[in-house]
């Protein structure tokens, strides 16, 4: 699972436990994922109740990790020994 999925998955299992969805119900679990994160605002100050407060730091997380430039990333990865030299594919 790479570092984005995991902070997805960690977004839905907190929506789920926040608005009371069944976290089987994977459709609609992701469609309420995809608007929490296309309707976050970055500027919008932290909420004070600690679990929308973690929701809204998950999700900050999430759209940077996201929106990274392709250069960026690579270098995450690499830093994470996860990119490899061309030689190196058999």
């Amino acid at each position: 699972m790479t570092e984005l999925e995991t902070k997805r998955a960690a977004v839905a299992d907190l929506l789920a436990r926040i608005e009371g969805l069944d976290p089987q119900n994977r459709a609609v679990l992701d469609q309420r994922v995809e608007r929490a994160v296309d309707g976050f605002d970055p500027g919008a100050p932290e909420p004070t109740d600690p679990a929308r407060a973690d929701l809204h730091r998950l999700l900050r997380d999430y759209r940077d990790l996201r929106d990274l430039p392709a250069d960026r990333a690579n270098v995450r990865l690499a830093e994470k020994g996860e990119v490899f030299a061309p030689e190196d594919d058999a």
